[in-house]
């Protein structure tokens, strides 16, 4: 009898240890991690602006790259010295090249990159792949992946220097594709892949890669009005034989969806810009971290393929 109590409450006993255990670890820093030069893109908005000032608090020397001029002041009031605005745009090389001159010139010699978070991203248009172009696979590749590869490869060296870490914002598109997002899709499963290869890559060295995979988030990358505006567009210009074969209910049905994608975002970017900083500074950090209701899609990318194409479905055209 004591024996099955006392097995009972060791097989109890264990999760609970390994749980706190985890807890620790989990909170485990980097020594000296808030003293260290970080370089986040994408600091305009959204993640990457609250992701900037969030560091900035806890003493991180940040590199804020801002495509547009007019963000720099507001981050200049908001932050302390350390924090330097840059302006970067990630599918310009020549502004890349002239980003990280600055930052060699700046960062102390011997301390090199800390950290690099590529956040800078568009989502060009949320439409069925039939009404996209060329350029719009163009414009969304340029961003999302080739200028993601394209700084990360340019950072190298000081990254290499100051023992690095590389993180890349994914998406719950990464881990099961819901149609009208076509273009961006192929771009966060490039990141995955390009991750991938640079942790196995550079996996004896000090540095590292690691994803993030929001979920819906209520971020300027993503805008109800804007949206549907873009789709209205999108459809009056459609060939007359595409358009009148989706017809007026379908594009009704779509532009409504459009204007309630807010109603699915959370408001607390916390959570995303907190897994980041776990990614850049944890003596533990995780290839990949889900955050929001993106933990919801890693069931649904394996259940049947039947079922998961029933459920992300489009709306029924008009045509029979």
């Amino acid at each position: 009898m004591f024996g099955t109590i006392l097995v009972t409450l060791t097989c109890c006993a264990i999760p609970v240890v390994l749980y706190i255990f985890n807890l620790y670890r989990r909170h485990l820093r980097l020594p000296n991690w808030n003293q260290r030069y970080v370089f986040v893109t994408g600091c305009d908005s959204g993640f990457g602006r609250a992701l900037a000032t969030q560091l900035d608090k806890a003493g991180v020397h940040v590199f804020a790259g801002c495509l547009n001029k007019e963000s720099k002041p507001g981050l200049k009031q908001e932050c302390s010295k350390r924090l330097q605005p840059i302006s970067l745009d990630v599918t310009n090389e020549k502004s890349i090249a002239e980003a990280v001159e600055y930052m060699t010139n700046t960062i102390p010699e011997g301390q090199g990159l800390g950290g690099l978070v590529n956040n800078a991203g568009v989502f060009h248009i949320f439409a069925p792949l039939e009404w996209l172009t060329k350029d719009d696979y163009d414009k969304t590749f340029a961003v999302n992946l080739h200028g993601l590869i394209s700084v990360t490869t340019a950072c190298l060296p000081l990254l290499r220097e100051g023992a690095g870490r590389v993180v890349n914002m994914s998406s719950v598109n990464a881990i099961s594709v819901r149609p009208a997002a076509c273009a961006y899709s192929i771009t966060k499963w490039g990141i995955e892949a390009f991750t991938d290869t640079f942790r196995r890559e550079f996996y004896n060295t000090d540095m590292s890669a690691h994803i993030i995979q929001p979920g819906p988030f209520k971020t300027a990358i993503v805008s109800p009005e804007g949206m549907a505006k873009q789709i209205q567009d999108r459809y009056v210009s459609l060939p007359d034989k595409i358009s009148k074969h989706y017809g007026s209910k379908f594009f009704n049905q779509w532009k409504g969806r459009m204007l309630h994608l807010q109603d699915n975002q959370d408001t607390d970017l916390s959570k995303v810009t907190n897994a980041m900083t776990h990614a850049l500074f944890a003596m533990y950090p995780h290839a990949r971290y889900r955050v929001g209701c993106s933990f919801l899609l890693w069931p649904m990318s394996m259940a049947p393929v039947w079922f998961s194409d029933w459920m992300y479905s489009l709306p029924r055209t008009d045509l029979k």
